[in-house]
């Protein structure tokens, strides 16, 4: 992987008073540094305010830089090391507290029954301790001979492990850390950055940025070869507060933890903070080195935009999971969920729930950690080619090549892996974001008398609903479904798929726990892949050369397989442009 050098990180310190915080799920959220997003270190998204009202996807923003997504969601992000400090997050020198919010999770439906087949190349979770520090550590306090509010981080969320400590272990981990602080500050700046500092960017673990970053970004990378160019390179970049020190924004990154942590563990964020704080505190005293001038910027190895580092923050991920992947977890979660799935964890065992209930970033990790996502060749991920029908699979295909869920399959694996590797150099290289947000609902479509000459051919139906005061349908879709005819029965039957645009007021009802279509008046528009166009070309949409009529639904629209909503295969003569 390419060394990020401090000049390619630190552009994002520029942002911090011109970035919005809003969940990157839903509303324009211009501050994502850090998913969201990958569970397997600690992935965070600002959910909704009910899980699925806008993917619950997790808890906390823990950011150096501002969201990509734009999208609407009634939930906030409320970590931006790029923007000033807000009360919920102080700054380091004040008690930092991370409380965690329970959110609702997404709830969904299926009628699929699938039984996974055994996951390949599982991936093992490095070990991050640091080796740099071994002071243990817990609430350092101390300020230039005084003592000083080390950043405190509340519980986790109640979901996750936890250890209880007695009174006798808090004492003696106070006392280890009052002894280190003490320590440090006997030390001169440049002993505090050959002996703590230094040894940090050696190391091979990762740092506490790795609790909001996919790749690319630690802490290692704010350090330089010697100890006047990194204090003038971060004093410069605005990292460093040279008029008051614990205001230092290198000091708020390292101490932001997600409600749910990754391998970084708290021990670490602490003697982390409290040897910056120390180096700091005692450079900013010495003359010489307030003099020293940053090295151009020539002198670093790359100099990657801020777009990238965002983009690689761990709860936009999750977002992009939750948006791609978990909103159609509807046709997996039969077989997938242990919830539901009893009778073949007896016969397959525990592999074949990599679904965990109400958590998307937990059922992220299972299907990293299972090796179910490639991320050298994410086009042959299992997640992708076994609902698409392309390998061995227990329950059968469950969508098309195609359809709009193979397509978000296909689009998170594709970017998952490539923010994993830091394969994006440009922000002309990131991925955009979907016209439109979907979700699985449970409300299926059957259409009848289907001409026996269409059988096997994927029929792709879209909903258009009638609007009352224009008196005219709506100019965009309502929902959607994409799936094969069944010729020896005459009949195709598929669950809806409810869309919205990006930018539109109903994202939010479409990312509800369970998006239902309204009763009402909707036109269903039909259109056949005659020529298979659609196999050869995932990208490619139907349109009037493979439009085959349009149908009037009315009334209401319960959810479930039985019985669906019907209607009658259009006379294909007696179509309407």
């Amino acid at each position: 992987m390419r060394r990020w050098s401090l000049m390619s990180l630190v552009p994002a310190v520029f942002l911090f008073a011109s970035c919005s915080q809003s969940d990157p799920v839903a509303k324009s959220d211009p501050d994502v540094h850090g998913p969201a997003v990958e569970s397997t270190g600690g992935v965070h998204v600002a959910g909704q305010t009910s899980p699925t009202d806008a993917h619950t996807a997790a808890d906390a923003h823990h950011d150096h830089g501002a969201a990509v997504d734009s999208e609407k969601s009634p939930q906030k992000h409320h970590h931006d090391a790029e923007v000033a400090h807000s009360p919920a997050h102080p700054p380091a020198h004040d008690k930092h507290q991370v409380g965690s919010a329970d959110h609702k999770q997404e709830r969904v439906h299926a009628h699929n029954n699938s039984a996974d087949s055994k996951p390949a190349n599982r991936h093992g979770d490095a070990n991050h301790k640091h080796q740099a520090d071994a002071q243990p550590a817990a609430g350092d306090q101390h300020r230039a001979g005084k003592k000083h509010d080390q950043p405190k981080h509340a519980a986790h969320a109640k979901d996750g492990p936890s250890r209880e400590t007695t009174a006798g272990d808090q004492a003696a981990a106070v006392a280890n850390a009052e002894k280190d602080a003490a320590e440090l500050e006997s030390l001169s700046a440049l002993e505090i950055f050959n002996r703590r500092i230094l040894p940090i960017m050696k190391a091979d673990n990762a740092s506490s940025c790795a609790d909001c970053h996919l790749s690319g970004v630690d802490l290692k990378n704010y350090i330089l070869a010697d100890q006047a160019h990194t204090f003038a390179a971060m004093r410069d970049h605005g990292l460093i507060n040279v008029a008051d020190p614990d205001k230092s924004k290198i000091l708020t990154f390292i101490s932001r933890t997600p409600d749910k942590p990754g391998p970084i563990s708290d021990k670490v964020r602490q003697q982390e903070f409290r040897a910056f704080r120390a180096w700091i505190v005692a450079a900013v005293k010495e003359p010489e080195l307030l003099k020293t001038k940053a090295a151009a910027e020539a002198d670093f190895p790359t100099n990657l935009p801020v777009e990238v580092i965002r983009h690689a923050r761990k709860d936009r991920v999750l977002s992009s999971f939750v948006d791609n992947v978990w909103s159609q977890m509807g046709r997996c979660i039969s077989c997938h969920s242990p919830d539901r799935n009893q009778r073949l964890i007896e016969k397959h065992g525990q592999k074949v729930s990599w679904i965990v209930p109400r958590d998307p970033a937990a059922t992220l990790d299972k299907l990293v950690n299972g090796g179910n996502i490639d991320l050298q060749d994410p086009e042959e991920s299992l997640v992708l080619l076994k609902p698409a029908g392309l390998a061995d699979h227990g329950g059968g295909p469950k969508f098309l090549v195609g359809d709009t869920a193979y397509k978000q399959f296909l689009t998170f694996v594709k970017d998952y892996a490539a923010a994993k590797g830091a394969q994006y150099k440009t922000a002309a290289d990131l991925p955009q974001p979907r016209a439109e947000v979907t979700h699985l609902t449970n409300q299926h479509l059957r259409i009848t008398g289907v001409p026996e000459r269409f059988g096997k051919m994927p029929l792709k139906v879209d909903l258009y609903r009638w609007d009352s005061e224009t008196k005219s349908w709506s100019q965009e879709r309502w929902a959607t479904a994409f799936g094969p005819i069944n010729g020896k029965q005459s009949v195709w039957q598929n669950m809806m798929t409810a869309t919205a645009p990006r930018d539109s007021d109903r994202v939010a009802t479409v990312r509800r726990e369970e998006p239902l279509l309204p009763s009402g008046k909707y036109l269903a528009k039909i259109f056949i892949d005659k020529d298979g166009k659609v196999a050869k070309d995932p990208d490619y949409e139907l349109g009037e050369r493979e439009f085959v009529g349009q149908v009037e639904v009315q009334g209401d629209w319960p959810p479930g397989y039985q019985p669906p909503k019907t209607i009658a295969f259009p006379r294909v003569d007696a179509r309407i442009d």
